[in-house]
């Protein structure tokens, strides 16, 4: 048996272990997604493999970034260049970076010139719940979804009018506070949150050789950023609901690079939209959404007047869904899409616009105890032509608490404009107009359960990816180059074990370059994840643990990466009613580990927050 088969072989003994134990579960509440299916229901009806992040759980884990929280997800691994606000990277079951869309109150944010989204720039503070959706996504939510959908939603105001702030610090010279208002009156909602960070920072990378040019530059890359998210509602006498949100973020990172080429970015992520949902009748309701996104950079050398160069994207949207439901065991969705995406640069690129516009048909139905759930998306690209993407998924409920599910689904990606149209740099052609989209095929088969009071979930799947664009030494051009397979199987359980609120995963990856047998690079193969909280009284103790196997840094697998593993310990002390103290030591054993190479991780570091809050 090859090595790289003998981690599926031990998970799937311990999902039938799984499987055999289910029948003492008991019955629990679980929560309610709208990301897989575009549509609420509890996240135990959905097919797809899903995780559900409260803001509960954002506050216990004391987390500071979205990449910070979801690099002990299942299925997720950042790759991090420096500390606090440097570029992060992730890849979502062994697929590219560019292969994961992010949502915003609905709306998709993300550079269409650099193909990526900043991760590292959205904060926390203004977020009620992330849901992430692992698998093929694009015949919901078009390019991109290869990998998976993460939708992070704003806070929204409920109850009376209640207030707090948050002030903290620790290693870094790190500084963060944040100020939320929130409530409800009547069929009226409100909320507001403001937030700063600012933190010295660490030398984000050793002295190196990049493309011939010598990188040695030994100060420390500081980071701040400053947010603002806002949303407002109101419910009318018919039901129909009409909502505004905003979430504007804003600020300053610096980094290493070779003279003459910029050092520190200002940076805006933005995103605005507007949505109403009405009930049209007993068994159809309308949602329509509009808004637009910015990410915008402005790429400088410091002390280097003249040296600034700016990439503004702007993406616009709008969206029809009407929902049909004719009885309890089937649901009808119909709906249709468009995106706009454009690029102001102050390097001339040959096309700076393009649009998609998408319609999209999904059915859901029950019958005794299967499940069924198809979907199909015929897409227009401006610039690529028809493209149609589907998923079909099946689950049976082989007992009241065990499910058997499998799925299989398509997706596709867009090149992006820096792939496609980027100018030349220094007489030589840097980008390649004749590229092709990237496209999908995935196969997953699945069992997910309760026993004792443990949620599990126990996944296997094959992605194969044509015409994967990558960097062809050949050409020096982006292309496509490569085909890629990655087979992977997740094991998560969570729930309380032994007074302990407890949420742990498995991860194994086969990630494969088809034309070379290599292993994809920056992914781990093997991960480990485990979180652990309790509350005593007053006090609430919790530790994160993440293992990861080793990696290559490159395509040639010439450049290896060390695995490594970390702690991370917090605790939480309410004082009294309205005020709450909370520590955390990052990477406790100090561990020297890299995720990219030459590129420096954060150390050991304590860090103190203080919180008054008038609801509590």
């Amino acid at each position: 048996m090859e090595p790289g088969r003998r981690p599926f072989m031990g998970l799937l003994a311990l999902g039938c272990l799984f499987t055999g134990l289910a029948a003492g579960a008991a019955t629990a509440q679980t929560p309610v997604i709208v990301t897989a299916t575009r549509m609420a229901q509890t996240a135990d009806e959905t097919l797809a493999s899903v995780t559900v992040i409260t803001r509960a759980e954002i506050e216990r884990s004391q987390a500071v970034s979205l990449s910070e929280l979801l690099r002990s997800v299942t299925g997720i691994d950042i790759a991090s260049q420096g500390g606090s606000g440097q570029l992060s990277s992730m890849f979502m079951r062994g697929t590219n970076p560019g292969h994961v869309s992010l949502l915003v109150d609905g709306l998709r944010m993300g550079s269409v010139t650099a193909g990526r989204v900043s991760w590292e720039f959205i904060p926390l503070q203004q977020v009620e719940r992330i849901e992430i959706v692992r698998g093929p996504n694009s015949a919901l939510y078009g390019s991109e979804a290869i990998g998976g959908v993460i939708q992070v939603f704003t806070r929204r105001g409920k109850g009376p009018l209640q207030w707090s702030v948050t002030a903290g610090g620790g290693r870094y010279d790190t500084r963060e506070a944040t100020l939320d208002v929130s409530g409800s009156a009547g069929d009226n909602w409100f909320s507001g949150q403001l937030s700063r960070l600012e933190t010295g920072g660490f030398d984000a990378r050793d002295p190196t050789v990049e493309f011939g040019s010598p990188i040695d530059d030994p100060d420390d890359d500081g980071h701040d950023n400053t947010a603002l998210s806002l949303r407002a509602g109101h419910r009318f006498s018919g039901g129909s609901e009409l909502e505004f949100h905003g979430l504007h973020a804003q600020g300053n990172v610096e980094f290493d690079s070779s003279d003459p080429f910029p050092n520190e970015d200002d940076f805006v992520e933005q995103v605005l939209g507007v949505s109403l949902r009405t009930p049209l009748t007993a068994f159809l309701d309308l949602t329509a959404t509009a808004g637009r996104s910015l990410d915008e950079r402005e790429s400088f050398r410091a002390g280097v007047p003249g040296s600034t160069i700016h990439f503004d994207s702007e993406r616009r949207s709008f969206s029809l869904q009407g929902d049909y439901a004719p009885s309890d065991a089937d649901i009808v969705t119909l709906g249709l899409d468009y995106h706009d995406d454009r690029v102001d640069s102050s390097t001339s690129y040959k096309e700076t616009a393009r649009y998609t516009q998408a319609v999209f048909a999904q059915y859901r139905g029950e019958r005794g105890g299967h499940t069924l759930l198809a979907r199909i998306r015929p897409l227009d690209d401006e610039q690529f032509g028809s493209h149609t993407t589907g998923n079909l998924a099946w689950g049976y409920q082989l007992h009241p608490t065990t499910r058997l599910v499998a799925s299989w689904g398509t997706a596709y990606r867009a090149p992006t404009f820096n792939d496609l149209y980027f100018p030349d740099f220094m007489g030589f052609p840097t980008s390649n107009p004749d590229l092709d989209p990237e496209e999908s095929e995935t196969l997953e088969l699945g069992a997910e359960g309760r026993a004792g009071g443990i949620d599990w979930d126990l996944r296997l799947f094959r992605t194969r990816i044509d015409n994967l664009i990558v960097f062809d030494l050949a050409s020096f051009l982006p292309a496509n180059v490569n085909e890629a397979t990655i087979e992977g199987l997740e094991a998560t359980l969570s729930g309380d074990l032994y007074g302990w609120t407890t949420s742990t995963s498995a991860s194994f990856l086969n990630p494969t370059d088809d034309n070379t047998g290599n292993t994809l690079p920056r992914r781990a193969r093997r991960s480990l994840k485990l979180d652990i909280d309790r509350r005593f009284g007053k006090t609430g103790l919790g530790a994160t643990f993440l293992a990861q196997s080793a990696r290559y840094d490159d395509q040639a697998n010439n450049m290896r990466l060390g695995g490594y593993g970390l702690v991370n310990l917090r605790a939480s002390w309410s004082l009294d009613r309205h005020w709450k103290l909370q520590g955390r030591i990052e990477n406790l054993f100090d561990r020297d580990y890299e995720t990219v190479a030459t590129y420096n991780s954060p150390g050991r570091g304590l860090y103190l927050s203080l919180r008054y809050d008038t609801h509590r």
